[in-house]
């Protein structure tokens, strides 16, 4: 498959489609739950800010030659700033804490939708491939790589179908950030990165999540016990 440069900024086209059908999610998913539809527009600008905000500052951390403009956006960025301004938003305005469940769940739906940009536009491609569904970018590397793109989108997004119709038993907040976080790391062996890498940066970010998640956890236990 050849997939030459788009004529127009697929991959904003494309980012913002995902945006807008996650928050759509999570904007319908409150609705059912009785949250007022203020708080409900005020959480999604909250949410839709930190999520790009948060997206832009990681990308630019990561590398820094691009410049913070020409940065790109990072997906743990954008999962962070969305799961920051859901806590946040609970705080500044107490309520069921539902906002905090469905934003979590949404985050899989998100980034599977979002990696169809990356793939017509031709980043975060994977490593070097010439088997069946292999992708070409002329206007890249110009040679045959894996669709590792296309892999995150049906992985993600078959893993939200499947957190979704659990979204009411517990902890499934949790379990889907520890599976999510999985995915990316066992995934990410399948990039370009690690042709020249041992661990990369995303991989190592897993790791710290994964911790920080295990380790909140048992905290909070105690703290309910």
């Amino acid at each position: 498959m050849i997939i030459d440069k788009f004529s127009f900024p697929i991959y904003g086209i494309v980012i913002t489609i995902s945006l807008f059908i996650g928050y759509l999610y999570i904007g319908l998913s409150l609705k059912k739950e009785k949250m007022p539809t203020n708080y409900i527009f005020l959480y999604t600008i909250l949410g839709l800010s930190f999520c790009l905000v948060f997206a832009k500052i990681l990308a630019f951390i990561t590398d820094p030659n691009q410049g913070f403009i020409f940065s790109g956006l990072s997906s743990y960025g954008a999962a962070i700033g969305v799961v920051l301004s859901s806590i946040i938003f609970e705080k500044i305005v107490p309520t069921n804490r539902h906002q905090i469940k469905y934003s979590i769940v949404s985050l899989p739906l998100i980034y599977g939708l979002s990696k169809i940009g990356c793939f017509l536009a031709g980043c975060c491609y994977g490593i070097p491939y010439n088997g069946p569904f292999s992708v070409t970018y002329p206007s890249g590397l110009n040679i045959s790589l894996f669709p590792i793109q296309l892999v995150e989108t049906i992985s993600f997004l078959c893993l939200f179908f499947i957190i979704n119709h659990f979204k009411n038993k517990a902890n499934i907040s949790k379990i889907t950030m520890l599976i999510g976080v999985f995915f990316k790391f066992i995934l990410d062996f399948l990039r370009y990165d690690h042709v020249t890498n041992i661990i990369t940066f995303n991989q190592i970010i897993s790791i710290i999540l994964v911790i920080v998640i295990i380790l909140y956890w048992i905290l909070n236990k105690k703290i309910k016990d």
